[in-house]
């Protein structure tokens, strides 16, 4: 592989509007190798001409053909408040409401119909299930959350999670190392929680603890929430206290870790796209989510090259998250 060829698989792009042939998602696919995009309904990825199954599969099939290597094809799909697959299935149950049946086999169901149906879409990778213990009302999260007791959130979570992975579709436990007990979005700046260590690791990094060994989760999401417990400095997903020495080392995951969107306030009222994308990969993170456009996805190469020649980031740390990304590719089918 080229280094242009690896740097694009460390970025997953979202894009906006409806078209593809001759768009910006076809010139970031073909011309820059990025290593995925997401389908979101809030970008209007799914207004017409891409409203039908048949429709969305066809660009799915074009986007691969397109690529010199497979793409991860994601959206975002929990059920309830965020239910990516509305308009072709309709409403479909939440986190809480799965939890409210009792039954985790009931989640597992959820999770392998919603892979089935993603996987008509062309899509292979699911960035769910949300792990969060819930431990106030933050409205971003609302009824996005299994439970308040980290075993609850695994149990159930972790059923959705394997109805996912079962059924070729990776999965994505989010958001690390925990947004349950915010009191702001983390769209409209850096949320901050205030508690120790020993009740971090009891409540908001227990359902980690218990998943990574049992569920192998093809992804974890870091996000952009400061816990100064763990690093007072650096929101989460740009720390290397929190990746490398808390999800790496402590928490034994060497599977994909990708960002949150690196565009929300929390991160660039500070930091720009590019320079974010190359904290983000000295932090530990192998996927940065947040370009766009062809100029975002050019801008956050060119700064990872400029890190690669200053001494800043190694090509072996490069060589690490694109053979990290590249096995996820390959247990899923993705690369055959």
């Amino acid at each position: 592989m080229t280094l242009d060829q690896k740097l694009g698989q460390l970025i997953i792009v979202e894009y906006l509007g409806h078209d593809y042939q001759d768009s910006g998602l076809q010139e970031m696919i073909r011309d820059q190798y990025v290593g995925g995009f997401m389908y979101q309904e809030s970008n209007h990825n799914f207004d017409p001409p891409y409203d039908s199954i048949g429709a969305v599969a066809a660009l799915s099939q074009q986007a691969m053909q397109d690529a010199k290597i497979p793409l991860l094809i994601a959206t975002d799909q929990e059920g309830g408040l965020v239910n990516r697959l509305y308009k072709f299935h309709g409403p479909l149950p939440s986190a809480e409401e799965m939890t409210a049946t009792g039954k985790p086999s009931y989640a597992y169901q959820q999770g392998s119909q919603a892979a089935e149906w993603m996987r008509q879409l062309g899509i292979n990778s699911d960035l769910a299930p949300v792990v969060d213990v819930h431990s106030v009302d933050p409205p971003i999260l609302e009824t996005r959350m299994f439970g308040s007791d980290p075993q609850t959130v695994a149990t159930y979570a972790g059923a959705y999670l394997q109805g996912l992975q079962d059924h070729q579709v990776a999965g994505c436990l989010k958001h690390f190392p925990g947004l349950g007990a915010i009191t702001s979005d983390p769209h409209n700046g850096l949320p901050v929680v205030n508690r120790d260590l020993a009740t971090l690791n009891r409540i908001d990094l227990a359902p980690y603890r218990l998943m990574i060994p049992k569920y192998k989760p093809a992804m974890i999401m870091a996000t952009d929430v400061l816990m100064p417990a763990i690093d007072p400095q650096l929101p989460a997903e740009l720390s290397p206290k929190a990746i490398n020495g808390v999800l790496r080392q402590q928490l034994g995951y060497d599977g994909v870790v990708i960002t949150d969107g690196l565009y929300m306030r929390g991160i660039s009222e500070h930091w720009s796209l590019s320079e974010a994308a190359v904290m983000a990969i000295e932090a530990g993170d192998d996927l940065i989510e947040g370009p766009y456009t062809p100029s975002q996805v050019a801008d956050v190469v060119r700064a990872l090259k400029a890190a690669l020649e200053q001494g800043e980031l190694t090509e072996a740390r490069i060589d690490q998250s694109v053979e990290r990304i590249l096995l996820l590719k390959l247990r899923y089918g993705i690369i055959s």
